[in-house]
């Protein structure tokens, strides 16, 4: 039996079209689950939340949990998945339920807005879930073998270092975790040991469905380390896999009794030497807000971003269609925003296919006949956006 911490979050995707109910905790809680694992789920929320607990409870048998009353359920609102969410109410305005005190053999936290808590157990997997003063586990817990799973940020705020000799001390004397593991996105994660430091790699996926990935990671990490008794590398390989799987098919996979496993990992160790074009009308206010926001979550990568609006701006149009024409030549893959079918996108698109570029093309209204010229060409078409701009990634 696993003990969860986390919150259960009303979550609203414009780029998936969907409106659900999980956040971290839950999230996490479905995963164990779904492979068989019994779960006492520590939340907060109100009725509804406890409606929504109640009716999985008779879907799945060795589920408990317990329910903190809290006046609403708090909601996550993405445009897309690598843009920061709108969160309601808003952060300033949410107050604190009752601390939570959590005592077990084995427990995966996060990180929650609502409630702080207590924990004391054997093994313990941590999240915290922000890199804004994201709370350290020194400060609230206990645990024989430590297990804290963060990104880049969080890492850095923990140990008050950018220096990944000083984060490592940190985390191995002040915080005496047994492991620590740093996500990065498409890249994969790295895992520490006191000893030695292994590469864990992300894997190609057709989809990705990115909201939850980081949640899925480190509670199928708990299961086959906590569970499963598998090593802390091994874990972590299976987690990336399970989140791959969850990527591409939203389902809640067990892939150490998978035969096999056919996602290809990624590996490109010169992406910041690669170049990105953005290709994409930004007249009405919505072009604008939605290129600057595609620009920023692809130089959030790493890689070099070549955006007209943004490297050459408005003036002559012939010197401006000429510094264009160079962007594309000296990209290595074009990124086509195509809704509205903009003049200015097709021509680049157009030119990006004689001159052979490869070209992801991303829309959400266009008709598939009226790409048809496109087609003959290196291009993949996505409705996706988070889809799209991972796409770019792993075909540079």
């Amino acid at each position: 039996m696993i003990k969860v911490v986390g919150g259960t979050y009303r979550e609203i995707d414009y780029d998936d079209i969907s409106i659900e109910i999980y956040g971290s905790g839950f999230r996490a809680t479905k995963f164990l689950l779904e492979n068989n694992c019994k779960v006492d789920f520590n939340t907060v929320g109100n009725n509804d939340t406890i409606i929504y607990l109640n009716e999985n409870q008779k879907v799945y048998n060795g589920f408990t949990f317990e329910c903190k009353e809290y006046n609403e359920i708090i909601t996550f609102k993405y445009s897309f998945s690598l843009d920061q969410p709108t969160i309601f109410p808003h952060l300033l305005t949410i107050s604190k339920v009752e601390q939570l005190n959590i005592k077990s053999e084995n427990i995966i936290a996060f990180g929650m807005l609502e409630a702080d808590f207590i924990l004391d157990g054997n093994k313990v997997v941590y999240d915290p879930q922000t890199p804004i003063k994201p709370k350290k586990f020194s400060e609230f817990g206990k645990a024989e073998e430590l297990v804290y799973i963060v990104n880049k940020n969080e890492a850095f705020s923990i140990a008050s270092s950018e220096d990944i000799n000083e984060i490592k001390n940190y985390f191995f004397n002040s915080e005496k975790a047994k492991a620590f593991i740093i996500k990065n996105g498409p890249f994969g994660a790295t895992l520490y040991l006191k000893d030695k430091e292994i590469e864990i790699p992300s894997y190609i996926t057709n989809n990705v469905n990115k909201i939850g990935s980081g949640d899925i990671f480190t509670s199928s990490f708990g299961f086959y380390w906590m569970m499963k008794g598998l090593s802390l590398e091994d874990s972590a390989i299976h987690a990336s896999r399970s989140t791959a799987v969850f990527c591409d098919k939203k389902v809640y996979v067990d892939t150490s009794i998978l035969d096999s496993f056919d996602y290809t990992e990624f590996h490109n160790q010169t992406i910041s030497k690669k170049q990105i074009y953005l290709a994409s009308p930004f007249f009405s206010i919505s072009d604008l807000i939605l290129i600057d926001k595609i620009r920023f979550a692809f130089l959030s990568f790493g890689v070099n971003v070549f955006s007209p609006f943004h490297d050459i701006g408005l003036g002559d149009e012939t010197a401006i269609a000429t510094k264009d024409l160079e962007g594309i030549e000296n990209s290595d893959i074009i990124f086509c925003v195509l809704d509205n079918f903009d003049s200015g996108t097709l021509i680049e698109s157009g030119y990006s296919l004689a001159k052979g570029k490869k070209i992801i093309g991303y829309h959400r209204t266009c008709n598939d006949n009226d790409l048809l010229m496109l087609k003959p060409g290196n291009i993949h078409f996505y409705k996706h956006l988070t889809t799209a701009i991972y796409q770019t990634i792993w075909n540079l």
